[in-house]
């Protein structure tokens, strides 16, 4: 790109990058990359094991509804018009970090926060473009790595919560790094009054705290964001710790200090390294998150999709 893509920043906004919630602006929106035609064309050539197409229901506690489903011999454009009249969430992993129209704006990007934060050194960084319905959510969960957001189209709603309990506990963040849960954790309506509450529009960009929990919902609109996941020293320290805290409590020990700082936390990024070449080796068990298929994507249905008949 031979524009900057955030458009806004200043020192203000540098002071609270990676540290709490921060918003500023940018101009993928305006963007050829992102029109409709664009987006059905990297629809259409995306690798379908990288592509994720869900579905899921009203209630934002009822975390069990979100499921997987399959979108066959259907075109770009097919595929986009199901979404903007159905309730599906499409997931295009790594496009913008691997396809070659959208890893040159992914570059941009980051070489223009490498400039704008001169302490950001990311160690790795990976960007997929999320494609979702006007009424369809994402329910309350924690990412792994650093997160951060561009919206280009659509209108949500972003709620935000504080990364430690009650709203995220150190268990549940061991469990989402030991792949014995999802990264969607129990939600508490209550926990609402807590949260920082953003709507994003086109233009909006958004950051925050590593781990903090949060939950979306479409406003209006086929909704198209950029959704950057990022590991850094800090986080790669951070999920070392509590990897490791969770190993040893497997093994009969109750860690007290999930501090990334220090002595001890060195000694639990190499015992966290060490444990999981073990697991490696041995096989250990994997559990398998939400991915069994049970629609397909259909134009012909209000939702956007029929079910499958369940087995018998």
């Amino acid at each position: 790109m031979t524009e900057p893509v955030l458009i806004d920043w200043s020192e203000d906004k540098r002071a609270e990058f990676r540290q709490g919630v921060m918003t500023a602006r940018h101009r993928l929106h305006m963007a050829p990359e992102f029109t409709d035609l664009a987006l059905a064309a990297l629809l259409e050539r995306h690798p379908r094991e990288l592509t994720d197409i869900c579905t899921m229901g009203d209630d934002p506690a009822d975390r069990e509804s979100w499921r997987a489903g399959a979108a066959c011999n259907m075109s770009g454009v097919q595929l986009l018009e199901a979404v903007r009249e159905g309730k599906l969430w499409i997931n295009l992993r790594e496009a913008m970090n691997h396809d070659p129209v959208y890893k040159p704006v992914f570059d941009a990007l980051f070489a223009q926060l490498k400039r704008l934060n001169p302490d950001y050194r990311p160690l790795s960084a990976y960007g997929g473009i999320l494609i979702s319905s006007p009424k369809a959510q994402v329910f309350y969960h924690a990412d792994v790595s650093e997160t951060l957001l561009l919206h280009v189209k659509g209108k949500k709603r972003f709620r935000i919560y504080p990364p430690h309990a009650p709203w995220l506990s150190d268990h549940s963040m061991e469990q989402i790094l030991h792949k014995t849960q999802t990264e969607d954790i129990p939600f508490n309506r209550a926990w609402d009054e807590d949260a920082a509450v953003i709507d994003l529009t086109p233009g909006s960009f958004v950051s925050w705290p590593l781990h903090a929990p949060h939950r979306v919902e479409n406003l209006e609109g086929l909704n198209v964001s950029i959704t950057c996941e990022v590991v850094t020293r800090a986080s790669m320290m951070k999920n070392a710790v509590l990897h490791a805290n969770g190993a040893l409590r497997q093994m009969g020990f109750t860690p007290r200090s999930s501090s990334p700082n220090g002595v001890q936390a060195v000694a639990k990024l190499a015992f966290s390294k060490s444990w999981k070449a073990w697991m490696k080796i041995a096989g250990g068990r994997k559990p398998m998150p939400k991915s069994e298929e049970t629609f397909d994507v259909d134009l012909a249905s209000e939702a956007g999709y029929r079910d499958r008949a369940a087995a018998a």
